[in-house]
């Protein structure tokens, strides 16, 4: 009810504000554009990395084009995984235990999957690896890569913060209007911090019956104000309404093979969606220009 969600609401900015003031005013300023952009103000721009060798991604594009790319759009597609991260990250995720519904309680390995929801009765919507990911050789490698990190400190204007990453399956359903919000499977922004940029690697096939990343080009230039004020209860409106707002003509579908990979400002609209006929892999780094005490969905310690 109205005063159960109140109630809720207070704790939650008094937990805030009493762990990490710093992350207490972030979520209420970076909402609006000038404030993002107030906050790089200042930046050096970071050294060019050394792209002459071979690294765990490389570019369909030199970085200049990237940079601009990730500036005017907040995106830019053609990143692509080295064979052996790929390969690795496959092997990681066949081989290591995943969690039902991000249930702790649900522990699987990936082919173990049908077996447990008939055991179950019930189908996952998705499957997540919780921090496990942070032992795999491959991602401590492309968390580190100079390509990765040079696009990332070049849009933040700071030497990137790494803040955290993901590895989750989702899985063929079909889901209420509830979960696509809780799965965020609707157009949202994410506003972790003044300035943040994330990576996302397709670890298997994505076409448009496996569930493919959708985003609004040039949403985070012209956000209206209203927008701007509401933050990231942008998601409740229908994403029908927004794409009215934004133009139709700038919603983009990123397709591709296992490896292919792109980066975003957290900042502009996009959501993922839910496949329709085969599972989808994707691997997630955010990088941001701070780095917090708390969060929005953990508990200060």
């Amino acid at each position: 009810n109205i005063s159960s969600k109140y109630f809720n609401f207070l704790a939650k900015n008094k937990r805030f504000f009493s762990e990490d003031p710093d992350f207490f005013w972030m979520q209420y300023f970076a909402r609006f554009q000038f404030v993002r952009e107030w906050n790089a103000r200042n930046a050096v721009a970071p050294e060019t990395a050394d792209v002459s060798t071979l690294r765990s991604i490389s570019l369909d594009d030199s970085l200049d084009d990237a940079h601009k790319a990730l500036w005017k759009y907040g995106y830019y597609q053609g990143i692509r995984l080295a064979p052996a991260i790929l390969k690795e990250l496959i092997e990681f995720s066949r081989t290591h235990p995943c969690y039902g519904d991000r249930d702790p309680n649900i522990k699987l390995t990936i082919d173990q999957r049908e077996q447990v929801e008939t055991e179950l009765g019930r189908t996952f919507k998705l499957a997540s690896y919780f921090d496990s990911h942070e032992s795999c050789e491959a991602f401590q490698q492309l968390k580190q890569d100079p390509i990765l990190k040079a696009i990332a400190a070049h849009y933040l204007g700071h030497e990137p913060k790494y803040h955290r990453g993901d590895l989750m399956w989702s899985f063929p359903r079909v889901l209420t209007e509830e979960e696509k919000i809780a799965s965020a499977q609707v157009l949202h922004c994410d506003i972790n911090d003044y300035k943040t940029v994330k990576f996302f690697f397709y670890i298997t096939d994505v076409d448009m019956e496996s569930g493919p990343h959708v985003y609004i080009k040039g949403s985070h230039h012209n956000r209206s104000l209203w927008h701007q004020m509401i933050g990231q209860s942008i998601a409740g409106i229908p994403d029908a309404d927004l794409i009215e707002r934004y133009g139709s003509e700038s919603v983009v579908t990123a397709l591709g093979p296992a490896g292919f990979g792109f980066v975003g400002d957290p900042y502009v609209l996009h959501r993922g969606t839910t496949p329709s006929k085969r599972p989808r892999l994707l691997l997630q780094l955010e990088f941001g220009m701070n780095t917090y005490k708390t969060w929005y969905f953990s508990t200060p310690k």
